[in-house]
């Protein structure tokens, strides 16, 4: 979050070699995972439409997941409310546009 406030998240892409998912989502993409990264990492383990039922299958039995939406047009209540999600648990997911503008949602574990 600080280095969004700070506008510094083009120099951290160029420095660490990022790859943008959006121009607008300021998420970034890696094959290598850098321990000196000054942010949180994640591994993707699953790319799922925004809409589909396939979400809560990544999910533990209490239906539980952190949620984050990027560049993507509900909040993050909006999109709890919608799916029935809960917060908690230790999956993450990033809902967000991709280049192509399909909404999707990546859905991770913490990696660093």
């Amino acid at each position: 979050a600080a280095i969004l406030k700070a506008g510094a998240f083009k120099s951290i892409g160029t420095a660490f070699e990022l790859l943008k998912l959006h121009q607008h989502s300021h998420l970034y993409t890696s094959g290598d995972l850098r321990a000196d990264f000054p942010g949180r990492i994640f591994r993707i383990k699953a790319v799922e439409k925004a809409d589909g039922p396939a979400l809560k299958a990544h999910l533990g039995p209490e239906g539980r997941a952190h949620v984050t939406t990027r560049n993507f047009p509900e909040s993050v209540a909006d999109f709890r409310r919608r799916t029935g999600i809960r917060e908690g648990g230790d999956t993450y997911l990033f809902a967000t546009t991709d280049l192509r503008g399909r909404l999707l949602v990546l859905v991770c574990e913490k990696a660093g």
